[in-house]
């Protein structure tokens, strides 16, 4: 037993240094084709950053069920590997966070287009720019929302902990926007007029309805998922407990000349 659990952490140390190698070429070309739309010109990597990504989700989730496996046998590493495999899927969730933000809407947030005038000059559109930044603001919020609200739960303890790890990583990134929109907020006190229109936009996004903000479900999907996972932590112990109970009953000697039996039929009483 003690081996078969050894070899599922050499597994999962050299799975999990591959899926690194997977997260940080999906960030290179990612960072590049956020440069070339900072210049002006249309991303390059796209298609290879979203099959990374997907590849690296496919392997997280392989690796938090083995990572389960070293949990239940008890193995002295497991919470070391979930760390480990943990701080891979946040690193995932921050990349396509960025990427779903910054790349897939295909335009650069800094777009500034230009118009004719009389004197056959041409000048920027001071409010091209913040619209087309509102834009994508709009986009990410309007994705997040149809994310939380499609997500799935999970049925057993390793696809709830995977769903779990997802969502607190999805979460930290809403309310890290939550907090840049109260900062421009309070920037617009200071300075009226600036962005005013951004966030004002972005405050009154509703697509799932009038009482609904990406913030308000990502919270309830939270504390959903913590239930559930300290509901079905507790259901996997139990039924660990009774699968041993089960085993014992099966390999007990139950003839009549076990010297155990009278025990046996105290416990039974």
């Amino acid at each position: 037993r003690l081996e078969r659990l050894q070899r599922v952490v050499t597994k999962l140390q050299m799975e999990s240094g591959i899926c690194e190698e997977q997260l940080n070429q999906a960030d290179t070309l990612l960072q590049a084709d956020v440069r070339l739309l900072a210049a002006g010109k249309a991303p390059q990597k796209a298609a290879e950053v979203e099959r990374d990504l997907d590849k690296a989700d496919a392997m997280i989730r392989l690796l938090f069920n083995d990572v389960q496996s070293l949990k239940d046998g008890r193995h002295p590493q497991g919470e070391q590997m979930y760390r480990r495999v943990y701080r891979l899927h946040e690193r995932l969730v921050s990349i396509r966070t960025e990427y779903n933000l910054r790349l897939k809407s295909g335009a650069p947030v800094t777009a500034v287009t230009t118009v004719s005038v009389a004197s056959g000059q041409r000048r920027p559109e001071p409010d091209e720019a913040p619209l087309r930044y509102l834009q994508d603001l709009l986009a990410w919020v309007e994705e997040n929302q149809r994310r939380v609200a499609t997500a799935e739960w999970g049925a057993d303890l390793p696809t709830v902990e995977t769903h779990l790890g997802a969502h607190r990583g999805l979460h930290r990134a809403i309310e890290e926007f939550r907090a840049k929109v109260e900062r421009a907020r309070a920037d617009e006190v200071r300075s009226p007029g600036c962005w005013g229109p951004l966030v004002l936009g972005v405050d009154e996004v509703r697509p799932l309805g009038p009482t609904v903000s990406p913030q308000n479900s990502s919270k309830s999907r939270l504390r959903h998922l913590e239930s559930l996972h300290g509901f079905v932590s507790a259901a996997t112990k139990e039924l660990l407990w009774l699968s041993e109970r089960e085993e014992e009953e099966v390999a007990f000697d139950w003839s009549h000349h076990n010297p155990a039996m009278a025990a046996k039929k105290e416990s039974y009483s």
